[in-house]
């Protein structure tokens, strides 16, 4: 197994796919692996990125956050930024 090469940062609309795709993995596993599916073979992410997106898939709900800090671009980290705040309204609203 080839070591996992240091994906380009994902760009905003990655980012928004990335973000849909973990949204939907708890409710609808079958098809949020047809949707990266779809998205991968379309070219949208780099083998690389498809690499780490995969292990986003393996984090704990609390890490991903940190995760996608890292993997973002400069624009994209706004987007994650206000998508884990709004979570984080959610799940304190929630308990």
């Amino acid at each position: 197994m080839k070591p996992l090469a240091n994906p380009q940062p994902l760009t905003p609309s990655q980012i928004r796919h990335v973000l849909e795709l973990l949204d939907m993995r708890l409710l609808a596993p079958q098809e949020t692996a047809a949707t990266f599916d779809r998205l991968s073979q379309a070219g949208t992410f780099s083998e690389a990125q498809q690499e780490a997106i995969e292990l986003l898939f393996a984090l704990d709900e609390d890490e991903i956050g940190d995760a996608l800090m890292d993997f973002a671009d400069d624009e994209a980290r706004d987007i994650v930024r206000d998508s884990v705040a709004h979570e984080a309204r959610l799940s304190f609203v929630g308990a």
